[in-house]
Parts: structure tokens; sequence; C-alpha cells
């Protein structure tokens, strides 16, 4: 009778532990995330999330999609291959949204271009922008924050470069470094290395346009069916991509993360962080400057015709937490 009893108890136990753990399963939701450019601080911030097990906490599953950035990652979104993309260059997404795509920005990522630099071999000859008047100069793909930000330098500097799409930071290098193209594009801490040895020289970096720098350059969006079909999932998603970008600035367990997704020493993460990624710049709550935005994208070809925010109706949809 005790063996039975003990039995019973032992079979109402495992029960228990299992009604618990599928009870946690369906709790658990999973969103695919796009992330361009592996390695980077901005675009790590969902992935530190992930390692400090904030989502998990929140009952989210992250599944990273890397991309090129650009329209790469409209076409994932547009695709329904992804839920959110992070990091996406305002300029492209106004373009699709006036072409009828049905894009929604949810949150801001990046207020100026304090990170993006331009550099060329030490042995080029080319020791500023001003010297890339009829040069091969890079950007990762149309659409892209890299697109916009050299745009505005060659009309800052009023020279013509030849404006190449190469994709991301380390295939960029590759083409500089082998003379396929005169000057690369990249992102810290990627570069710093080349660059203390002398085997790299910057030219120019995001930071010397003055319009750009009070204006919202990348965001985190969505399409509108994904926010409406899962959008208590992609709040969540936000309330803790915030927390993590608070925590990221405060924690030197972030920078462990940092250090070892970009293959660098710590005190190369500390250098890119502190010198080119200022918490300021990464705030998510406010697009800024959406009419020079347009007026960018009109000249620059991507929209036709001048355009006010409010013809925008429907682009943007912050997703703030209750707590802001």
């Amino acid at each position: 009778m005790k063996k039975i009893r003990a039995l019973t108890l032992g079979v109402a136990t495992l029960s228990l532990a299992l009604s618990a753990s599928f009870a946690a399963f369906a709790q658990t939701t999973t969103l695919k995330v796009a992330l361009p450019q592996k390695g980077n601080w901005d675009t790590g911030i969902t992935e530190f999330g992930v390692k400090a097990g904030f989502f998990k906490e929140a009952g989210l599953e992250i599944d990273v999609l890397y991309t090129q950035g650009g329209a790469q990652t409209v076409q994932a979104i547009l695709a329904g291959s992804v839920d959110i993309a992070m990091q996406g260059g305002i300029l492209g997404l106004v373009g699709a949204f006036t072409k009828g795509a049905p894009l929604r920005i949810v949150s801001a990522a990046m207020t100026g271009t304090p990170d993006i630099f331009w550099y060329a071999r030490t042995d080029s000859g080319i020791k500023s922008f001003k010297d890339v008047e009829g040069k091969t100069v890079s950007f990762s793909s149309p659409g892209s924050s890299t697109n916009l930000v050299l745009l505005n330098l060659f009309d800052h500097y009023k020279v013509k470069g030849k404006a190449t799409p190469t994709g991301g930071i380390p295939g960029t290098f590759t083409q500089v470094m082998s003379k396929q193209i005169d000057v690369g594009w990249s992102a810290p801490p990627f570069g710093l290395k080349e660059i203390a040895a002398k085997e790299l020289v910057i030219v120019a970096r995001g930071s010397e346009v003055p319009s750009l720098q009070t204006q919202t350059v990348r965001v985190n969006f969505t399409t509108a069916d994904t926010l409406a079909k899962k959008r208590a999932a992609l709040v969540k998603f936000q309330e803790v991509y915030n927390k993590t970008l608070e925590w990221a600035y405060k924690d030197p367990k972030a920078l462990d993360y940092f250090a070892e997704a970009a293959g660098v020493s710590l005190d190369v993460a500390k250098q890119a962080r502190d010198g080119f990624y200022p918490q300021a710049a990464m705030q998510p709550f406010e697009i800024r400057d959406m009419q020079k935005t347009l007026d960018q994208a009109l000249d620059f070809k991507f929209i036709t015709k001048a355009m006010k925010p409010d013809e925008l109706k429907g682009l943007v949809e912050i997703l703030v937490p209750a707590s802001k």
C-alpha cells in the first residue's frame, strides 16, 4: 500500500511539473529579429538583452537574422521572414512607405551619425574627404543610413565621388585592402586596430555633417500586419530593448558581450562605445527632424515630390512602455 501511495504521489508531482513546464512554454513568444552588421555596439543591444536573460524573463524567445541593412532588411520584413528589424535607415523606409509598403516605425534607433566613418589605405594618398573626387566611395546598401550620410558628405564637401554599395563591414574592408575600391565605410570597433597601426586613415566621420546631428537616421520597424497581430509581444520586446539599452551603459558586463561579439579587447570595445556611441544618440522615443528627412529623400530621389510629415500618416507608431 505504501509503495502504491508513493508511486501515486510521484506521478502527481511529475504531472504538476509537466503542467508548469507546458504553461511556461505556452507563455513564451518567439520573435524573429533582423540585425544588420554583427558586432557593432548599436546593433548588439538586442543580443546583450538575450545574453543577460532579460528577454527570457519577459517570456520572449529571440531568433536573430543578420542582414546587410538597407533594402535587404526591408525586403525581409515585407516578406514576413522577420517580425521586427533594428537599425534600419530611415531614408529607405520613407521611400518604400510612399510607394505603398505597409511599414511601421516603432522606435528611434540612432539620432545623428556619431558612429559611422570612412577610411582609406594609408598608402592611397587619400587623407581627407576632399581627396575623394572621382574615387570609389562605399556605403552598405541603397536606403541605408550609410547611403544617407555619404550623400550628405558629398554635398557638404562639394566633391563628386562614385558612391558604391559594398554590403557589410567585413566585405567592405576586404575590398579596400585589395584595392577594389578606394574608400570604405565602417563603424567601431571595426577598423580601429588598423587605424592605430597606421594601415588605414579616417578620411571622414558622419559627425562632420552638421545638418545630420539632430536628425533620426536609423529606426526600428515592422509591418502594419505584424504590429496588429503581435502588438503585445512587440510592446514587450520594446520595453526589454529599452531596459537593455539603459543597462548596457551602466553594467560592465555589456562591454564583455560587445568585445566578445566583435572579437576585440575590452580596451578597444570601451574606446569604441565611449568615442562613437553616446547614449543620448540612441534614445528610442522620438523621431526627430522628419521634415529634413523628407527634403533629403526628395533631393536624393527616394521620393518623387515634396512632402510634409503629416503626409506620412501611419508610418510612425512609437511603442512607449507604460512606465515612460
